[in-house]
This record gives C-alpha cells, structure tokens and sequence, in this order.
C-alpha cells in the first residue's frame, strides 16, 4: 500500500490498499492525526496499545518527518501485520509504503518488536512521550547540518521553563507535578505543526524547534501556544489551577553547534524570568 502526505500531515494520494486498510473513502482526504483519532475510537487499523492514546499520538508526532526515514511493524484490528516505512522527502513530503508481513514467524515477529520498542524507548521521554533529551538535541544538530548544507532556510529553537514549577510540587505534590507537565505536553504539541519538534530536556524545561520560520513567525506562533496553555486546566483536582512558562528564543545560524545554540536560549530564558516570567526574550 501507497500513500503521500503533505507537511502538514494531509493525505495528498492514497491507493485503493491504503483506503481499505485505514477506512478511507474513495476520494476523502483526511490529515493522519484525525485519521488515527477516527480509528481508534472505532477499534479499527492500527492497534494502538499504549494505556493513554493522546500520550502516544503526541509522542508519535514528535518524531513524525522529522528523520529521513522510519521504519515500524505494527498489528492491525483485523489481525493482520504490516511493515511500513515512512521517507520524508526533501520538500517534507511524507511517502508511505506498507507491505503485509502476516505470515512471517512469531519468532521473528517478536524480535523485529522488542527491536522498535527499545528503538523508541532510547529517544523518548517516558512521562510525557515528547523527545527526550537526547533525542530533540540531535534534531538539533540535523537542523544545523541541513543549514551548513543549504538544504534548510530559517530554523528558530526555543527554550521553555514552567514558572513557579517548584510550587507546584510543593504545594500540590509530586504526583499533581507530573500532571502538568504532561498536560503541558499535550496542550503545546497540539498547538505545533507537524514539521516543528518538541522534546523535554528535563525538570520542567523543554525545546521547541520550527524549521523554516524566522523570528516573528515563531513569535506569534509562541503567543498562540502561550494563549492554550493558560487556558487549560492541568491538576486534575485543582480545576482552576493555571499555569504560564518563560521562553528564550534564538535565530539558529550555520555555524553553529548544539551547545552554542541551547546556551544563547538559555541565557535569554534566564533574563526572561528575571523581568518577572510569563515572557519571551530574544537572544541575538
């Protein structure tokens, strides 16, 4: 089976096999989230075995297009077993080809599992299913390569801290803590396209990269993103509880390397909570 999304994740081409497989009609044109939405609440495709669907789909989208390629097997509902590779082009076209691997041995079936299990568990962050780490910093260092080859225009990374995060666990504990940071998760990954990525460096601190925005784009993109999060409640026993994060944004350039990148946002995150959080700063 054959289908083609556009960076945005819309399903520009599909053939008969795909439609079938993923519950398409002939000629409907659905974006990958909302078709994965649809299907899981209808048992149906792809079996998604994760406990909190939204966590995985977030996790999921965090890595989508952003590698030149990837490589999975899953289960569908209807039992069969696909081997699917995604390419991402270099205009970020995502091309999709899926192959039926049912009658391949249980044996070899479970190892090529536990293999994409491990694969993912080493890049990503088991709380809130963004990129770890170690994961967003080496999307960093492609977005630096990609530039130093001219194969990238503008890329803007942005380094967030959750204000008065210590609060949070002190006065609601650990437990209401985790809940917003993963509320935080979900409400900004949703807010993000598809070609941006998130990862959470750590504590209360994460990295958002946009591709191919400057400045000002990713600056109003920021107070969309800003606008959510104080919207949504995120302590499941505290409904009106809120919260609001600081940000240090830089202009990544051609010569630079990851380090010098995360320390330019770092000192602007810095003076942003210096003037009294809630803000953005711009590093130069």
């Amino acid at each position: 089976m054959i289908a083609l999304y556009d960076p945005a994740g819309l399903i520009l081409f599909a053939n008969p096999a795909f439609r079938r497989a993923f519950f398409l009609g002939p000629d409907e044109r659905i974006d990958w989230v909302s078709m994965m939405r649809r299907n899981h609440a209808h048992r149906r495709g792809p079996i998604v075995s994760h406990d909190d669907f939204e966590v995985w789909l977030s996790s999921s989208l965090s890595r989508r297009g952003k590698v030149p390629s990837l490589s999975i097997e899953t289960d569908m509902h209807d039992g069969t077993w696909l081997h699917i590779v995604e390419q991402t082009l270099p205009d970020g076209h995502i091309l999709f080809t899926a192959l039926d691997i049912t009658r391949l041995g249980e044996s070899e079936r479970a190892l090529r599992q536990e293999r994409d299990i491990a694969l993912k568990s080493a890049s990503t962050d088991p709380l809130t299913g963004l990129s770890n780490r170690a994961h967003i910093m080496e999307l960093l260092g492609c977005r630096i390569t990609a530039l130093q080859a001219g194969r990238s225009t503008d890329t803007a990374a942005m380094l967030i801290d959750l204000d008065h995060f210590k609060q949070v666990n002190d006065r609601f504990g650990h437990v209401a803590g985790d809940q917003v940071l993963q509320a935080f998760a979900r409400t900004v990954r949703a807010g993000l396209r598809t070609c941006d990525a998130f990862g959470r460096i750590g504590g209360e601190e994460f990295l958002i990269l946009f591709p191919d925005q400057g400045i000002a784009d990713a600056e109003t993109a920021v107070g969309r993103l800003r606008d959510k999060v104080r919207e949504v409640s995120v302590i499941a026993t505290q409904p009106d509880f809120r919260i609001d994060f600081s940000a240090g944004m830089t202009m990544v350039r051609a010569d630079d390397t990851v380090s010098t990148v995360y320390t330019r946002t770092d000192r602007a995150l810095y003076a942003a909570k210096a003037e009294g959080r809630g803000r953005l700063k711009l590093a130069g």
